[in-house]
């Protein structure tokens, strides 16, 4: 009789495993959908068998094993940093490219443009009133181009800082969560499918924003640190980023923009910043842009180009004379104290008139149109000092725009690249620890069989006994 008690235990243990492991299928399916969840199993132990010892064997239900690939889930974030930084720097890129005009119908290469062909044409005519006043109204243009585009990049590196407090806060946020759901589970959540998710979810999208690795403990949290050197979360403690611009000490040009930097702790994290969103600003905001409109260690090159034009037309004017004999004297004036502003503030000298403009060439001898012929000049300079950097000053603009354009192109490719490597990550993770549906039919038609069975094994045991009891009764 006893025998059939312990088979009779057996049977129920095995529904009751058999039950659990079911339960445990239906949330696979569930949440097969769900982004970031793997496939949960339950554990099947076997009991010992030794019936000298009263021990008949069976199964009982074990823990909730996670199928989650640490090395798949690797990948995905590292291909997800790529992408991070790609498509930043793409973004920036497309914007800064659409300030500067290659076509030469509009913006600083029309406006050059415009004005040489008012030298021109005065030079053809040094007297005329309406000639002057057309290289008057040109030279305002240019000067009106080179401030717009100064002040449209400024205003795009204002929208980069912002986005790189944005994104700082982002990251901030997200390693507060982490740190949280490490609380969570060294209080007792440690194999809650539910929080997993959440925390690899969390972990996935940091991953975007920033360099990351990730070391899981023994206890079953994750140490988050930037770099494999900065540590963002240490168990239940996160450590906030922060965005700062010091001051370059002894800089070439003081007045010019900080450069943007990544705080941990008080101290600058910004060189352990290499990837993710977050390293994509940085690149842009302290790289890219500068170069354009210069920082406290470079002029830029539209300050460069702007001065450039700048200085050459008023050197030509200021060596000739007005037709009244008068010395000439400058069109252009800018914040000579601040070169990277040169662009920004250029403008046309105040209260200058058409009576001031000096086409003759002193000579000897003397030449009406000397001055506006070589200022005419300038649209295909041939004397080097017409030029900047052996190119004249709409080329040197258009080398400027193509190469802007060349990095916007090239981001966007690596930005596509990039995004076909994160979804060929993704789907290599989906095979490895995704939820099959198919998979998920199949195991639980076997519990279910196998749930039927021990349900008849008991049926039996229960049939038997009351056979035994009848016989026991009625002899």
């Amino acid at each position: 009789m006893s025998n059939l008690t312990s088979a009779l235990v057996n049977a129920s243990g095995a529904m009751d495993a058999m039950e659990q492991a079911m339960a445990v299928i239906q949330n696979n399916v569930v949440n097969a959908s769900t982004p970031g969840y793997v496939t949960q199993t339950l554990a099947l132990n076997a009991l010992p068998f030794n019936p000298s010892q009263d021990l008949w064997g069976g199964v009982e239900a074990g823990a909730v094993v996670s199928s989650r690939n640490g090395y798949a889930e690797e990948n995905v974030w590292n291909q997800n940093t790529l992408l991070g930084s790609a498509a930043q720097q793409a973004s920036g890129l497309s914007a800064l490219e659409n300030l500067f005009s290659i076509s030469g119908q509009d913006g600083i290469p029309s406006a050059l443009s415009s004005l040489y062909s008012a030298f021109s044409a005065w030079s053809a005519n040094p007297q005329s009133v309406t000639a002057q006043q057309q290289v008057l109204s040109a030279a305002q243009t240019v000067a009106q181009a080179f401030n717009q585009s100064s002040n449209s990049v400024a205003q795009l590196q204002q929208r980069t800082g912002e986005q790189l407090q944005t994104t700082v806060d982002q990251i901030n946020q997200l390693t507060s969560q982490i740190a949280g759901f490490n609380n969570q589970i060294r209080t007792g959540a440690r194999n809650d499918a539910g929080l997993e998710t959440q925390l690899y979810n969390s972990l996935e999208s940091l991953s975007g924003l920033a360099n990351v690795q990730v070391q899981k403990e023994s206890d079953g949290t994750v140490s988050v640190l930037m770099n494999g050197q900065v540590p963002l979360v240490l168990g239940t403690t996160a450590e906030p980023l922060a965005v700062n611009y010091p001051s370059v000490q002894g800089a070439t040009y003081p007045a010019g923009s900080a450069h943007a930097a990544i705080l941990a702790a008080g101290n600058d994290v910004t060189q352990q910043v290499t990837g993710g969103q977050l390293g994509g600003l940085l690149a842009f905001r302290n790289t890219t842009l500068p170069s354009v409109i210069g920082d406290q260690t470079q002029q830029g090159t539209l300050n460069q180009v702007a001065q450039a034009v700048a200085d050459r037309v008023n050197q030509l004017l200021e060596s000739g004379q007005t037709p009244s004999g008068s010395a000439g004297t400058a069109l252009f004036s800018y914040d000579a104290a601040s070169p990277t502003a040169v662009a920004q503030t250029l403008a046309l000298v105040p209260n200058f008139t058409v009576s001031q403009l000096a086409p003759v060439a002193p000579g000897p001898p003397p030449v009406a149109n000397g001055i506006a012929s070589q200022l005419a000049a300038l649209a295909t300079p041939s004397d080097p000092a017409d030029m900047l950097n052996g190119q004249s000053y709409t080329d040197f603009y258009g080398s400027i725009a193509t190469g802007i354009g060349n990095q916007a192109a090239s981001a966007n490719t690596l930005q596509s690249t990039q995004s076909d490597l994160l979804a060929q990550a993704k789907n290599l993770r989906a095979q490895v620890s995704g939820v099959s549906l198919n998979d998920q039919a199949a195991n639980l038609m076997q519990f279910q069989q196998a749930y039927e069975a021990a349900a008849q094994m008991i049926q039996v045991i229960n049939n038997t006994t009351q056979y035994l009891m009848n016989t026991v009764t009625n002899p």
